[in-house]
This record gives C-alpha cells, structure tokens and sequence, in this order.
C-alpha cells in the first residue's frame, strides 16, 4: 500500500511544486513527472525497501491500469462532431499525417527485421506513441502483450528523439519546409478566436488540476470515474468471453470504443473534470512508466532500436512533407499536423507559438485529438500486420 500510495501521490506534488515555481511550470509537469521517475530509477534502489516480486508487479499493474482508467475519461470530453468540424482542412493534413507514420513503421519493420528484436512489437508501439501519444504506446502494449524491457526502452528513445524533433519544428522547420510548400493563408481575424469549448484542453498547465479539488465539482468528478470503472469492468467483462489469444487486444479495443461512444450522451460530455483527471493518471503512468526504466539502457546504447525510431520520425515527416506538397497543404497546417501526431495535445499550444500562427491551435487541438482516438486501432493494426509480412 505504501508503494502505491508513492505512485499515486507523487505526481500530485510535481503538480503542487509547478504551480508555485514559474521554472518548474515552464519545463512543464508532464516532463517533470517523466524525469522524476526516471531519477528515482537512476538513484534508489527499490529492492532494497520492496522484494522484488512486490515492487515489481506493484509498478506494472499501476501503468497498465492508470492508462486503462484515464483512456475513457479523456475520451468523454470529447465533442466528435465539434472536433472534426473544427479541424476542417487540418483533417486532410492529419490523415497524411497517420498514413505517413503507418507507411513508415511497417516499411521500418521490415528493413530492421534480423536488427531489431520483435520488431513487429516495436511497430505497433511505435505507431501509438506516432499518432496519438505515450498512453497510446502504454495501451497497444498491453494489447499485444508487448515485451516490457523493450517497451521501456521505446519510451527512454521516444523521450530523447521527440525532444530533439519539438527543438527542429519550433527553430528551422518552417523556413526549411517553407520553401517547396505554400504559406499558411489566415482565415479569421485572430482577436475574434477563442477556444470553442475546448478550454479544458488548451490549458497544458498545471493550474488545470485545480478543479479537481473543488468542492462543488467532486460528484462529477466521482460519477466520471466511476462512468470509467464501468468501461473497463465491461471491455475486461467482455474479453473473458473471447479466446486468451485475442483478450488483451480486444480490451483496449473495447476501452476505446465504448469511451468514444460515451461521449456522444451529452450528459457524460459535460461531466466537469473527466479530461483532467484523466491527465492525471497520465501524469501517474508517466512517473510510474520512469521508475521502471532499467538504467543500464543509457549505457548498453540500442543503435538498432534508435535507428528503426528514428527512421519512423524522419521518414514519416519527408513522406508526409511530399504528400502535402502533392495535396497542396500549407506549410503551417503541415507541421501542426505532424506535431499532433508525434507530440500530442499538451505541445499543440508550445507549436502553435513557435509557428506564430494562433489560428492553428483549435485545428491542431482536433488534430490531436482525433490521434488520441484512433491511435490505439492504428497500433494494432500495423503491429498484426508486420508480424504476418516478417512471418514472426
């Protein structure tokens, strides 16, 4: 109980301490909660206080069971129909987006068959993580029942390469892009802008996590959860009833589903807090997911995994440069896309500065968005078919 009760409580000090330190806060919580764990990895010997088989399960079912609980509750905030209204032309950009980042992978999977181990795993992974996010990899793991050393080192590379990319888009990208591309052309007057109901999503900053301590919200709070109790319950429910082979799968599948199908009741929609305490247990599996880290990878260097990543990221963004070019995207629309799908939502305002283009920050919300939903299909998807191309 003291294990988990350090899992669970952790992240909410990293909050409380952004909230009242601007360096902190500018370096974000999410980053904060991620290199905390990763610390705790580095320095504290966890065997030492917890046998192993205590500590070790404790730290695996906290990951897979925060990402199971938080899927749905991001899921019911979500306005479909707002959102792919709002996305507009960002849809076509995302959908080259996704295509490239699937094209990439399989093809990657098929180049590092004999370099990379299980590669057709390290495919699925690496389409969630390219398409909608960290949780997304977390749950396509659980899905395929992935390996967990190598998904631990999929998440220290992804941390590395995803800074070095964010630092590219928001420096040269836009110049560089800029000239075989064409110029974003505005479309509103960007005083009259405003978040359209998306507010509980632009806010990336810990002040967000306030509402959850307040009184008057907690029976929303509490029905949220419970709503995403019953999900799991039924997708788990559900997966019993199918063969071991397809159980896990068919849970995320479910969770999914059913979270997206919620969120069409209005009344689940406006539940206050479903999205950030959603947020919340990401930041959970975030601090989790880097207390499980094995440290050895910073010295035993994976230049076969590193290289399969990081030609998923450079050869998704070429491919979906010249898809763009084809279908006449702006450059704007292009990198905000591409950022949706590689970054997610907690860095669409961060690019959406750099860019200096404040009309893109609901397209690229959307965009995001879209990717949280469809990012765990996605992953399956590439994963079941790369291991049929390499015969794993």
């Amino acid at each position: 109980m003291l294990l988990v009760l350090f899992y669970l409580i952790t992240p909410a000090l990293l909050v409380f301490l952004c909230q009242r330190n601007k360096l902190m806060e500018k370096i974000g919580v999410v980053v904060l909660t991620f290199a905390a764990g990763i610390l705790i990895a580095m320095t504290v010997d966890l065997s030492a206080f917890f046998p192993q088989e205590v500590f070790m399960p404790v730290q695996k079912n906290i990951s897979e069971i925060s990402i199971a609980i938080a899927l749905p509750l991001l899921m019911f905030s979500i306005d479909v129909k707002s959102t792919l209204y709002m996305a507009k032309d960002t849809l076509k950009g995302m959908g080259l987006a996704l295509l490239s980042v699937m094209v990439m992978s399989t093809i990657g999977a098929l180049i590092f068959t004999e370099e990379v181990d299980k590669v057709w795993q390290v495919a699925g992974m690496s389409v969630g993580a390219y398409t909608g996010g960290g949780p997304n990899m977390g749950a396509i793991k659980t899905a395929i029942q992935g390996d967990e050393s190598i998904f631990l080192t999929m998440v220290t590379y992804d941390i590395i390469f995803s800074a070095v990319y964010l630092v590219f888009v928001m420096s040269i990208a836009k110049s560089l892009f800029g000239k075989f591309l064409r110029p974003y052309e505005g479309k509103q007057n960007p005083s009259t802008l405003d978040y359209a109901g998306m507010e509980h999503m632009s806010d990336e900053s810990s002040q967000a996590y306030k509402k959850l301590l307040q009184p008057k919200l907690i029976l929303q709070t509490v029905t949220a959860l419970t709503l995403s109790l019953m999900v799991v319950g039924i997708s788990l429910a559900f997966a019993k009833l199918l063969p071991e082979s397809l159980a896990s799968v068919m849970t995320i599948i479910s969770i999914t589903t059913l979270g997206l199908l919620a969120s069409f009741i209005p009344k689940v929609r406006a539940l206050a807090n479903s999205f950030q305490l959603g947020m919340y247990l990401i930041l959970v599996f975030c601090f989790t997911t880097g207390t499980m880290i094995d440290t050895d990878i910073f010295n035993t260097f994976d230049v076969s995994l590193a290289s399969y990543v990081c030609f998923i990221l450079l050869g998704s963004l070429l491919m979906q440069a010249v898809l763009c070019k084809i279908t006449n995207v702006d450059t704007d629309t292009f990198l905000i896309t591409s950022s949706a799908a590689i970054m997610s939502v907690p860095f669409i305002p961060v690019i959406a500065g750099a860019l200096k283009n404040r009309e893109i920050l609901l397209p690229g919300f959307a965009a995001a968005i879209i990717g949280y939903a469809v990012g765990n299909y996605l992953g399956i998807l590439v994963a079941n078919l790369s291991r049929w191309l390499i015969g794993a």
